[in-house]
């Protein structure tokens, strides 16, 4: 298993028509109308609110349902001065929630006592802790709201509950069979729920409680409305949760990361401005990539190998010592955890190489005791992608296991947990990701069944990767005014990822190796008169033809150094070209 897993190429073919029509009516050129079409915009007005929408296209907030319940029970709270416990995931996600929540509410309620708790990841584990918040009813608190959870800890809202606390669960997992005994329950997967947006962050939930919240008040006081803060003073954070948690920037997300980005841009607020400077970011150029691979991680560190509730602190505090006091601790941990990933995935790969042979595997199942629990997800991603097959990692801890899995295209991750949950002590997840824990005796069991179920969706072949071409095009075609377009479809992220395009027959002229350990790869590539810096990540050759050409899968991308605005191709894929002169991979 010590090569990169060959992945097939597939041009997408979308309705000639409609790209057309997209193309006549905006004034796009055909190529980056393909684009949006392969994104299933399907006509012209679908492109125009794709391109030019606003936040008056969002979803009403009030749509979803007990949203109105909940505003009216935090209005109450504010109006009693009662203390509210916002209780967040340890995650970006969570951490941003939390911080627009909290930072609202002192906002309309000056002097409320409202704090927020977040987990730690390997003492407490995900969700809430009884002990936690029986700690919080001894502190006088009645009210606590969720962020990031909640919809799955039924027992522990109980109890809450006979502890004369009222719960409001703001969550967008998706919920099981009963939904928690909670004062109200604000998720847009409930199956009741009417909110359009099934795909909001976390902290999307949370902001459209801000906006039930603001609307109580107005309703009941009509001369607040100028004194009320603007809600887009939250968006930053919104935007921050929204890209970091990975959901489709589609829709009502799109909307708030596109203005979330611009208020970054404009008036970071304090802690956002300090993880902007220890990430190397100006505020001014930030985009979603910046948020999501530099940004996100950073603040994600807390929860992984440290202590969460500093991402929290980060976030709501107005002190700029101390905002760059936690930035640089979050930064420090970030390259702690770069370490250790490191560390584990050498580790995790001597242990396969030592293992059965390739051809013998459908499921990579591994566990050691010196692992990282914090960090498995990462790692786990990273071998599932390098050697495409459902991965699970895990921590051993005495007589538990505990860790995380990844899945693959075609592999429905947790229908297989489901069949496994006789040796599982408790799991939980999406088809794509899961966390689980079980007996330590039953892992050779759950080994061998994980790939008896892996082997069954298989093809022959096992696992294959496809990558979706958007377009075939000539270096020619990468102008200004096509960066220019691309520009326009951006926020991209999941559901609108950047474009993948495909040129044939490019002559590699300079390679360069960086990185602390050589790792990655620059290139010079020419073609029709023009030429281009090619950055290949994890990647340390590029494979040629004969004659010294080769194909290349690549997202053209506009970079910023010392002022200068200049077009690079990121590698995406690479291949010898055809003999014949005809595509044996693409339809």
């Amino acid at each position: 298993m010590a090569g990169r897993t060959r992945r097939e190429w597939t041009l997408r073919a979308p309705d000639a028509s409609a790209v057309r029509e997209i193309s006549a009516k905006t004034g796009l050129s055909l190529t980056t109308a393909k684009i949006l079409v392969n994104r299933g915009i399907a006509d012209d007005r679908e492109a125009d609110r794709f391109l030019a929408g606003t936040l008056r296209d969002l979803s009403s907030p009030f749509l979803m349902r007990d949203l109105e319940k909940a505003s009216r029970r935090l209005v109450e709270a504010g109006v009693r001065n009662e203390p509210v416990l916002i209780y967040a995931d340890y995650d970006a996600d969570g951490a941003t929630g939390a911080a627009c929540l909290c930072l609202f509410l002192r906002d309309v309620f000056p002097g409320l006592p409202v704090r927020i708790h977040q987990n730690h990841r390997v003492n407490d584990g995900y969700g809430l802790r009884t002990e936690h918040l029986a700690d919080a009813a001894a502190d006088g608190v009645r009210l606590v709201v969720t962020v990031d959870g909640g919809i799955s800890d039924g027992p522990a809202i109980r109890e809450a509950g006979g502890l004369g606390m009222d719960v409001i669960v703001t969550d967008h997992h998706l919920p099981g069979p009963e939904l928690p005994p909670a004062y109200a329950v604000l998720n847009p997967k409930r199956r009741d729920c009417g909110f359009p947006e099934k795909e909001l962050a976390g902290v999307g939930v949370v902001f459209m409680l801000v906006c039930g919240v603001r609307r109580q008040l107005r309703g009941a006081d009509p001369d607040r409305a100028q004194a009320e803060p603007n809600l887009r003073r939250y968006l930053d954070l919104v935007a921050l949760g929204t890209v970091a948690d990975m959901v489709p920037l589609r829709g009502d997300n799109r909307l708030l990361v596109k203005a979330g980005i611009d208020e970054i841009r404009t008036r970071p607020r304090t802690g956002v401005a300090a993880l902007l400077s220890v990430s190397g970011v100006a505020p001014e150029t930030v985009d979603e990539a910046d948020l999501g691979f530099r940004v996100g991680p950073r603040l994600n560190a807390a929860g992984r190998v440290g202590e969460s509730r500093r991402s929290a602190d980060l976030l709501v505090t107005a002190d700029r010592a101390l905002a760059l006091r936690l930035a640089a601790e979050l930064n420090a941990e970030n390259g702690r955890r770069q370490r250790e990933e490191e560390r584990i995935l050498r580790s995790a790969e001597a242990a396969l190489h030592s293992g059965p042979p390739a051809e013998a595997l459908s499921a990579i199942v591994l566990a050691d005791p010196e692992w990282h629990l914090g960090v498995l997800g990462i790692v786990a991603s990273r071998l599932a992608e390098r050697f495409y097959r459902p991965t699970v990692l895990l921590r051993l801890e005495g007589e538990e296991a505990r860790g995380s899995c990844r899945s693959v295209d075609g592999f429905p991750l947790v229908d297989a947990l489901d069949e496994l949950s006789h040796l599982l002590t408790r799991y939980g997840g999406h088809s794509q990701a899961a966390g689980l824990a079980l007996p330590a005796e039953n892992l050779p069991a759950f080994r061998e069944g994980l790939n008896r179920i892996a082997d069954e969706y298989a093809s022959p072949r096992g696992f294959v990767p496809r990558i979706p071409v958007d377009a075939q095009v000539r270096l020619a075609d990468i102008s200004s005014g096509f960066m220019e377009e691309l520009e326009r479809l951006r926020p991209f992220g999941m559901g609108n990822e950047e474009p993948v395009l495909l040129a044939r027959n490019l002559r590699i002229t300079r390679r360069v190796p960086f990185g602390a350990a050589g790792q990655h790869l620059k290139a010079e590539v020419s073609g029709d008169d023009r030429r281009f810096e090619l950055v290949a990540f994890h990647r340390t050759e590029l494979p040629q033809g004969p004659d010294g050409c080769v194909d290349l899968l690549f997202t053209p991308q506009r970079v910023v150094f010392r002022g200068n605005r200049t077009v690079r191709l990121l590698l995406r894929d690479a291949r010898p070209p055809a003999c014949d002169g005809r595509d044996q991979a693409l339809p």
